[in-house]
């Protein structure tokens, strides 16, 4: 019934214009909280557990027991009163923000202790850059254990839209010259396809002298 509504709804939030347009626009919205949404996604279920146990001692929502018609979380909803609903929300979204803080600062601690093992495993000289394909093919299969196909798309990878950004964060760590956005990206419809994008990319750097 909603159906057609929503996906009138979602058209014009696309075109930019009208007021669900301009108030999801806010800073508050767009800048503070928007970046949360994937952690939020991540860790709700449980931050949601964890308050359970906390807020009721001796009891644990062991949402393991049920039996799961779907992947990562639970079908069964945390038992909690309604009134507690705002409060496991902004404990969520806190979580969320602290982990989205954090994770720059962590990244880049690992990388530096990944650079100088790798420095002192070469006996001081830098490892010997790899060509983009090979690149890509670690990166992914770093992120999600398969190691790839040039005719994989994205969602055969097991990445999907939403992994895009966390795959463009680490290509643009791995190619210091170049700098990549979600949007350079999405228009390729496989991995060979987002290789020959940064191989021009790189190209183009080096003709500027970068």
């Amino acid at each position: 019934m909603f159906c057609p509504l929503t996906t009138l709804w979602i058209f014009a939030l696309s075109t930019g214009q009208g007021f669900s347009a301009k108030f999801f626009r806010q800073d508050f919205l767009s800048k503070t909280l928007a970046p949360n949404s994937y952690n939020c996604f991540l860790f709700h279920q449980v931050v949601a557990q964890w308050y359970f146990a906390v807020t009721r001692p001796g009891s644990f929502w062991n949402w393991w027991q049920y039996r799961k018609n779907m992947y990562w979380f639970s079908p069964q909803p945390c038992p909690v009163n309604w009134y507690e609903y705002l409060t496991i929300v902004g404990l969520v979204v806190a979580w969320s923000r602290l982990m989205f803080n954090l994770e720059p600062i962590l990244v880049r601690i690992i990388d530096l202790i990944c650079k100088v093992t790798r420095v002192s495993r070469n006996g001081g000289e830098e490892e010997e850059e790899k060509d983009t394909m090979q690149v890509m093919k670690d990166i992914i299969e770093g992120m999600t254990g398969i190691e790839p196909d040039m005719d994989y798309t994205l969602e055969e990878c097991g990445l999907a839209s939403i992994g895009l950004p966390a795959l463009v964060a680490l290509l643009n760590k791995r190619f210091s010259t170049v700098s990549f956005s979600a949007a350079d990206l999405i228009t390729a419809s496989t991995i060979g396809d987002m290789v020959q994008i940064i191989d021009a990319a790189k190209e183009l750097a080096n003709d500027q002298g970068l």
